[in-house]
């Protein structure tokens, strides 16, 4: 169901009138110096060359001390890369005299992150599809505060999740990352700050200014991190619940987004906040299909597509969302019919050819010339198809 979403989105967007083009086009690879120049590699990491691509989105091979990790997209690629700089900031800390002095241990023995951690034997890169990818190929009560609770009972009882909380947030991380080896890192600074009596702003202090979550504007860092520090993850859901809300999206909707584990606490807060930024009518749509989100970097790709929304929401005029072939695109407000998708690189396929004609009517006949826009590039075969089916492509940064 997922790759057929892809074929039918992809489609609904180059479709505006017949084609005649045969010529396919495999995904090509990028030398991973171009795709990430001097963030290549770093002091706990590098990145396998080359980067694979899927048609959409960019593959990554993250190779570090704890195991190798693939990953899908610059975005969450970008997440990854401040993660394992908080990495090498946490085992810093972990071996300093004050840490070790209030644990009573010497310097000899700081804590050892990741000795507890399975690898992925297959974690190797393959040119395999994206979660984004497979997402694009499916078409289309109150919540229990314990049921959003991303935090322990016993973890809180001790301060060891409120410590956690304030450590990530100063370091510009999630509190809440899934990514093995940081979520084990804070915890075990976490744990023994607690154990070890070193209050939470003497360890805060140990810790270098952070580069912030990368959320929005500064107003918005501000508002979403003092929120991400002091709130637990079931109080960050009533206060998502409220916003989306707001917004009219009905209370089942809101509920199974909330209790979608692909999302952490920190995505649905500034997914939240991004749509209450964009204001558009609608949003009910955006969230039903972000709420089907089934695997992390879809969960990503969503966060960030609503970000990229509200960016450019004023510049294009965006004013609502509307259901297009069962995937939410938007209304502007000249009428015209706006695909904005974090994509990092559009190639050709064979998929997109095929069913590039059979769904060409479902653009509303209302609409206009269409506009793509998107965050990447996208190969000449790619852009000469697209514009020859009528659409109007630009390109913006990736916030």
């Amino acid at each position: 169901m997922a790759a057929r979403l892809l074929q039918i989105i992809l489609a609904l967007w180059l479709a505006a009138g017949p084609t005649s083009a045969q010529e396919f086009e495999q995904p090509p690879d990028s030398p991973v110096a171009q795709v990430l120049g001097s963030l290549a590699q770093g002091a706990n990491y590098s990145v396998a060359d080359p980067v694979y691509s899927d048609g959409l989105m960019h593959n990554f091979t993250l190779q570090t001390n704890y195991g190798s990790f693939q990953i899908s997209g610059d975005a969450m690629m970008r997440e990854r890369l401040r993660e394992m700089g908080a990495l090498a900031t946490l085992e810093s800390m972990s071996k300093s005299d004050v840490f070790l002095k209030s644990l009573g241990q010497t310097a000899q023995a700081p804590i050892t992150f990741g000795k507890n951690l399975v690898n992925d034997p297959d974690a190797t890169m393959k040119r395999a599809a994206s979660g984004v990818s497979r997402m694009f190929d499916r078409v289309g009560t109150g919540i229990k505060n314990r049921k959003a609770s991303r935090d322990s009972t016993v973890g809180s009882v001790l301060g060891v999740d409120a410590a956690r909380r304030q450590i990530a947030v100063q370091l510009g991380v999630d509190p809440y990352t899934d990514f093995a080896p940081l979520a084990q890192a804070l915890n075990d600074i976490a744990t023994a700050s607690a154990m070890g009596g070193l209050s939470v702003k003497a360890l805060t202090m140990m810790i270098p200014g952070g580069a912030g979550l990368a959320v929005g504007s500064t107003t918005t860092v501000e508002s979403i991190t003092q929120a991400l520090a002091e709130k637990t993850s079931a109080e960050i859901a009533v206060t998502v619940q409220a916003r989306l809300s707001a917004l009219k999206v009905p209370p089942d909707v809101v509920n199974k987004l909330i209790q979608n584990r692909a999302y952490s606490p920190a995505d649905l807060l500034v997914m939240a906040e991004m749509l209450t930024q964009l204001n558009a009518d609608g949003t009910a749509i955006f969230v039903a299909r972000a709420a089907d989100a089934s695997t992390r970097d879809e969960a990503v790709f969503q966060r960030v597509r609503a970000r990229v929304l509200a960016d450019q929401g004023k510049a294009l005029g965006i004013r609502a969302f509307e259901d297009v072939g069962g995937f939410p695109l938007n209304r502007l407000a000249d009428g015209r019919i706006l695909a904005l998708f974090p994509f990092d690189q559009v190639a050709w396929t064979g998929s997109i050819g095929t069913t590039f004609e059979a769904v060409g009517q479902a653009l509303p006949p209302d609409s206009g010339a269409p506009l793509l826009v998107i965050t990447g590039q996208m190969t000449d075969l790619a852009r000469a198809n697209v514009t020859k089916g009528g659409w109007t492509v630009q390109t913006v940064p990736l916030p």
